[in-house]
Formats: C-alpha cells, sequence, structure tokens
C-alpha cells in the first residue's frame, strides 16, 4: 500500500486540504500525521518523493498551512496541560474541594493530554527539509484554539495570549516535555533535534537575538527544593534569552540516575550553536550568565558522580569543554561587559574540583588504551584552559588568604584577586571552537527514527477511529473538483 502511494502522489491531495480553511480545521492534523508517516518511508534507502516536494515546498500559503495547523496543536496542548499542572499544584484546602466537585475530564481534554508524536514529527521534518519555513516559525500567525480550554488562573490565560508565532508556542511545549522525559523521551528527542536545526540557521538566530523583538514566553519549571519560588515573572525577553533559559532548566531538572545522555548531549550542542552564532555576529546577549555555567557544571558534577564505566559519556565532557573555552577565548566578543570575565573565573575557581574529576575521567580512559583514546586526548586538551586558569589563581588566593588571615574570602575578594592577575596568565589557544559538525540524521539518528516510526504506527492502530465527516467530505471533493477545473 504505501510503495502504490510512493508512486501514485497523495501530495496535491493533501496539498489542497491544508490550503482550503474550511477543510484544515478538521481534516488538517490528520493530513499532517499522514504525511509524517510517508516522509519517513525508506527515506535513507532511497529518494523519497515527498521529502524532495517538502524540501523544495516555496508556496507561501501552503507553508503558511502548516504552521497554522502546528501552531493550533501546540498550543491546544500546551493549555490543557498547563491547566491540569495548576490544579494538581492547589492548597490542601483546596483539593479537598476540588475533591468534592470533582468532574472528570471532557473527552476533547482527554484528546489533548495525549502527545501526537506524528505532528511533532512532521514539524520536524518540515524544519529539518525546508529552509523558507523558518520565516513561518518566526512571523505572527493567528490561532483559533483555547475555545473552552481557559483556566480559571490568569496564568494560563496569558501563556496562551503571548503565543503569536510558532517558535515562541514551540519553546512553552518543550519545557512541559522536558519536565517529565521519563514518559515523554522521544518527543523530547523530537525538541532538541528541532532545536538544533532552528539554532543552526542564521535566519532564525538572527530573530531570536533581535532586541526589538521580544516575546513574554511562558516556560514551566519543575518544583525543586532548593527553589523557594518555581514561579518566575512573565516578561518579554528576547527569543535566545527564553532559549538558553529553557536548555538551563532542562540541565538542572533532569539529575537521575537513569542518567539521558543523548538529550544533555543535545542540550550542549544547541548551547554551542547559540554560543558560535554570538561570537560570529558579536551580539552581546543581556542574559545571567552564571546561571547557565552553574546548569552546566551541576550536570556534569552529577553525572560524573555515576561513575558509569561508559566510554561514551566523553563525548558530553568534549562539548562541555568547548563551550566554557568559548567563554574562556572568546567571551571578549559576546559577554555583555567585563565584569562577566570576573564572574565566569570566579565561577571556574568554586568549582574546581568537577573540572579535576573530569581530567582524572579523561586520564582514566586514556590509559585503557581503548577505541576511545583520541576522544580523551580531545578533552584533556579542552580542559587545559580551564586547569590553567585554576593553577593560576588558588595560590594567589591562598597567598591572599594567609597575609589577611581569612579563612574563607567572599566572592567580591575572590574577583578583585582575578582582576589584579590577568596580566600574568597564559592560556592556550584552541582551535575550531567556534565550528560545528551539521546536524545530521545519518548514521547517528537513523535507528532513533525508525524506532520512532514504528511506535507512532502502533499508536496509531490502537488510537485512530475511523470517522467519515460528511461535511468536510463534501467540501474537499468540491474543492477538488475546483482544482480539477
Amino acid at each position: 500500500m504505501v510503495e502504490y502511494l510512493m508512486l501514485h502522489s497523495l501530495w496535491f491531495s493533501l496539498c489542497k486540504v491544508i490550503v482550503t480553511p474550511s477543510v484544515r480545521s478538521s481534516l488538517g492534523s490528520h493530513s499532517l500525521s499522514l504525511l509524517s508517516l510517508l516522509l519517513n518511508y525508506r527515506k535513507n534507502e532511497y529518494s523519497n518523493p515527498y521529502s524532495i516536494k517538502v524540501a523544495g515546498c516555496d508556496d507561501e500559503l501552503l507553508l503558511n498551512g502548516f504552521g497554522e495547523i502546528l501552531l493550533n496543536y501546540i498550543n491546544r496542548y500546551n493549555n490543557t496541560v498547563l491547566a491540569v499542572r495548576q490544579a494538581s499544584n492547589q492548597s490542601y484546602s483546596e483539593y479537598i474541594s476540588s475533591w468534592i466537585y470533582w468532574t472528570y475530564p471532557t473527552a476533547e481534554e482527554e484528546k489533548d493530554l495525549k502527545l501526537d508524536l506524528s505532528l511533532l514529527l512532521c514539524l520536524y521534518e518540515i524544519v529539518h527539509l525546508n529552509r523558507s519555513f523558518t520565516t513561518v516559525l518566526t512571523q505572527t500567525m493567528s490561532s483559533t484554539t483555547g475555545e473552552g480550554h481557559d483556566g480559571d488562573n490568569g496564568e494560563v490565560q496569558k501563556s496562551e495570549e503571548c503565543h503569536s508565532n510558532l517558535i515562541s508556542a514551540f519553546l512553552t511545549f518543550s519545557s512541559l516535555i522536558f519536565s517529565n522525559v521519563r514518559e515523554n523521551f522521544a518527543a523530547a528527542q523530537l525538541c532538541f533535534d528541532i532545536l538544533l536545526c532552528v539554532s543552526e540557521d542564521n535566519y532564525a538566530n538572527a530573530f531570536m537575538h533581535d532586541e526589538n523583538q521580544v516575546f513574554p514566553v511562558f516556560i514551566y519549571r519543575t518544583k525543586l527544593r532548593h527553589r523557594k519560588d518555581n514561579k518566575k515573572e512573565l516578561t518579554a525577553m528576547s527569543l535566545a534569552y527564553t532559549l538558553l533559559d529553557l536548555t538551563s532548566e532542562f540541565l538542572m531538572t533532569n539529575l537521575t540516575k537513569n542518567f539521558p545522555f543523548e538529550l544533555y548531549s543535545k542540550c550542549y550542542r544547541v548551547i554551542h550553536r547559540i554560543l558560535c552564532y554570538q561570537k560570529k555576529c558579536r551580539v552581546r546577549l543581556n542574559y545571567p550568565w552564571p546561571t547557565l555555567w552553574n546548569s552546566i557544571i551541576s550536570a556534569v558534577k552529577w553525572s560524573n558522580s555515576l561513575k558509569l564505566d561508559d566510554p561514551e559519556i566523553i563525548s558530553n565532557y568534549i562539548q562541555v569543554g568547548r563551550i566554557f573555552n568559548m567563554f574562556v577565548m572568546y567571551g571578549d566578543t559576546f559577554l555583555p561587559n567585563p565584569g562577566s570575565y570576573d564572574e565566569l573565573y570566579y565561577e571556574l575557581l568554586r568549582q574546581h574540583g568537577v573540572f579535576d574529576s573530569l581530567n582524572e575521567t579523561g586520564l582514566k580512559y586514556l590509559d585503557k588504551g581503548n577505541t576511545h583514546k583520541e576522544s580523551c586526548k580531545e578533552l584533556l586538551s579542552n580542559l587545559h584552559n580551564v586547569r590553567a586558569i585554576v593553577n593560576h589563581f588558588s595560590p594567589k588566593i591562598e597567598a591572599w588568604s594567609t597575609a589577611n588571615k581569612i579563612s574563607t574570602p567572599t566572592p567580591e575578594e575572590v574577583m578583585d584577586i582575578v582582576r589584579s592577575n590577568y596580566d600574568t596568565l597564559t592560556l592556550k589557544l584552541q582551535d575550531g571552537l567556534d565550528h560545528f559538525e551539521r546536524y545530521s540524521e545519518v548514521p547517528r539518528e537513523q535507528q532513533s527514527f525508525t524506532n520512532l516510526v514504528r511506535k507512532i504506527c502502533k499508536d496509531k492502530r490502537e488510537t485512530t477511529v475511523v470517522q467519515i465527516d460528511t461535511a468536510a467530505y463534501h467540501k474537499f471533493t468540491t474543492v477538488s473538483n475546483i482544482g480539477q477545473c
């Protein structure tokens, strides 16, 4: 059957559904679900005709139709999930009251709570294949979602109002997915793949870093014991700021024993691409960088404490080394002010034990003489500057503490010592820090996409109920007849 659809394309029929508003509202999401499966049929074995059509599509009406369907679905999912989670975070008295007056979710709400991986996969395929779709991600679109889903709490309403474009809605969607990676691992992989494609696109980066393009994007924050208040005031920020907030939140809230190394690797790659763009275009983003540095160091500290005998973690640590080397060597091109350098060196000195343990890990695998020997050498090379900073400033801080009879200097005193000893610091120039290998499915992602498509097919067989909407059918046949004329 699928081979028949490869030879006798449904592309033009699907396009008619997507560009016709009266049909798109009822059949649009089903059309994109079907398209996502057709795009992934043996796509790495031969030239898939649907991939060629999507890659070459420059029809603005069709691309906008794709964007509207996906925006409606993402907004609907965001609003429903946020309403449910806010209801679960109520006080004891509110809980008793809600238990007495409990009402079951409507069939529509139950449907909205179910994650449709096929639509997320379709968004990935369009972003990955079609560079023209980047303009759709960033442009303002009207959304017809949220009818009957407005929560009593004003926060949900705010999150709906601010999503005037697809990329800001997707950032909120990703924060919800990342808050429950255990159940949404496949969706989290797709979200990071989409973010990788977006962070490699110059137009998308220019839009996200534009200080005149600010949006109040809601980022869901998981409850943590060390955070007194998990709520953050919703203020308008550039999307690059929000994206870094999203990556920082992911790094801090997924420190589990079943450590998702693959997702952390993709997260580090997204951060590195953002830094490369900022260095290249000399964009000084006014972001609280210590928040990101602490998130990265905490993630490395936790992963290294697991003592996993897996040489693959070396690749994660190499990416961490590149990120910090970007700040050390090129921070003057994108950090907001000279004081940020002082804060960076203070954090490296304060957390020097984490980098010492990374160095020991690299030496351990290097001594084993396995196939990852070259990776271990690269890791040790990436750690050279961080260790040079620690070895240079630590004796001076100890000497100052001894001279002033102070056991623990304050952060301000440490930064004063750092500022007065910059001139004698010697660092090693690292090659290729601001370059990266562009995202590619083959061979790294090939098996995961195969498994994902199988999962989607299985879910669709179990959940899809065939219902013929007579009115929509007549509208579609009318449109088809007009097209034939």
